[in-house]
C-alpha cells in the first residue's frame, strides 16, 4: 500500500511539475511575443512618420511646380492661336475639364465659336428622341438615328450651316449649346472622360463623331482630365488623333494649345502618352517662329 501510494504521489508530482513548467514557459513566450510586437509596431510608426514627412515634402514641391506652370502658361501660349476659330464638343462627364480647355484656348488668342455638350445619346432611351429630332430636321425616317444625328451635329458645328438643327436637338434634350453655329471652321476640341463603369459611350458616340468630322476635313484634338474614372484615350487612339490626358492641369492646358496649333502626338502623364509636352514647345521653336 505504501509503495503504491508512493508511486501515485510521484506520478502526480511529475505531471504537476510538467504543467507548471508549461504554464511558466508559455507565459514567458507570450511576454516575449508581446514585447517583440511592440518593438515592431514602434519601428513601423517611426517609418510611417518618416514617409509622411517625405510625402508632404513631395506634395509641397509638386504644388510649387504647378504654381510655376500656371504662372508661366499665359506667357508660353500668348497669341499662339490668335484669330483661330475653335469649336469645343463635350462628349464626357467633366464640365470643369471643358472650362479648363476653353480658358486655355482663349488665353492663347483663339476664338471659341461654340461649346456643344452632348447628352448620353448612345443610351437606348435616347433613340426615340434622336429619331424624332432627325425626322423634324430632315423630314425623313432615319434607319440609324444615332448615326444620322451625329452627321447633322458634325455638319452644323463645322459648316456654318444647319444652326436650326442644333436648336431642334437642344429642345429634344439631346445636347446643350453655347455660342454661334454660323461660322465655318475646322479646329475641333473634344473633351471626354467618363464617370460611369464602361467606355460604351466613347465607342458608340466619340468614334463615330470623329469619323464624321474627319470626313469634313476637321482637325481634331481630344482631351480629358487626369483623374477621369473611365479614360477615353485608348478608344481615341483608334482614330489616330492628337490627345491630351491631363487638361485639368497647366501642363496639359499648354499642350492643348500647341496641339491645336498643329503639334501632333499623345501628350500627358499617363501610360497612354508619348510625351509630356509637344516637342515644338520643348525645343523652344515657338519663340523664334510662332511669334513672328
Amino acid at each position: 500500500m505504501l509503495d503504491l501510494r508512493y508511486h501515485l504521489i510521484s506520478l502526480v508530482s511529475v505531471f504537476l511539475a510538467l504543467a507548471i513548467g508549461m504554464l511558466v514557459g508559455s507565459s514567458f513566450l507570450a511576454g516575449s511575443s508581446i514585447d517583440s510586437l511592440k518593438r515592431e509596431f514602434a519601428i513601423l510608426r517611426t517609418e510611417n512618420r518618416v514617409q509622411q514627412v517625405i510625402i508632404e515634402s513631395q506634395q509641397d514641391r509638386l504644388k510649387k511646380h504647378n504654381d510655376f506652370a500656371r504662372a508661366a502658361m499665359p506667357l508660353l501660349v500668348n497669341n499662339q492661336l490668335i484669330w483661330r476659330r475653335v469649336a469645343i464638343i463635350q462628349t464626357g462627364d467633366y464640365s470643369e475639364a471643358t472650362q479648363s480647355a476653353k480658358t486655355a484656348l482663349e488665353a492663347a488668342g483663339a476664338q471659341i465659336i461654340s461649346v456643344t455638350t452632348l447628352s448620353d445619346i448612345s443610351d437606348p432611351g435616347a433613340q426615340s428622341k434622336l429619331r424624332q429630332a432627325v425626322r423634324e430636321i430632315t423630314g425623313g425616317d432615319p434607319q440609324d438615328p444615332l448615326e444620322a444625328a451625329l452627321d447633322i451635329i458634325a455638319k452644323a458645328i463645322t459648316g456654318g450651316e444647319m444652326s436650326d438643327a442644333i436648336d431642334v436637338m437642344e429642345r429634344r434634350g439631346l445636347l446643350s449649346k453655347a455660342g454661334d453655329y454660323v461660322w465655318r471652321l475646322n479646329k475641333i476640341v473634344i473633351v471626354g472622360g467618363g464617370k460611369g463603369r464602361s467606355d460604351d459611350r466613347v465607342v458608340n458616340v466619340d468614334l463615330a463623331l470623329i469619323e464624321k468630322l474627319k470626313s469634313l476635313n476637321a482637325f481634331i484634338v481630344a482631351c480629358e482630365p487626369f483623374d477621369t474614372k473611365v479614360s477615353y484615350i485608348p478608344a481615341w487612339h483608334r482614330k489616330d488623333i492628337t490627345t491630351i490626358d491631363n487638361v485639368d492641369d497647366p501642363t496639359g492646358q499648354t499642350a492643348l494649345v500647341f496641339a491645336v496649333a498643329g503639334d501632333a502626338g499623345n501628350f500627358g502623364v499617363k501610360e497612354s502618352a508619348d510625351r509630356i509636352i509637344p516637342e515644338y514647345l520643348e525645343k523652344g521653336l515657338w519663340r523664334s517662329e510662332r511669334r513672328r
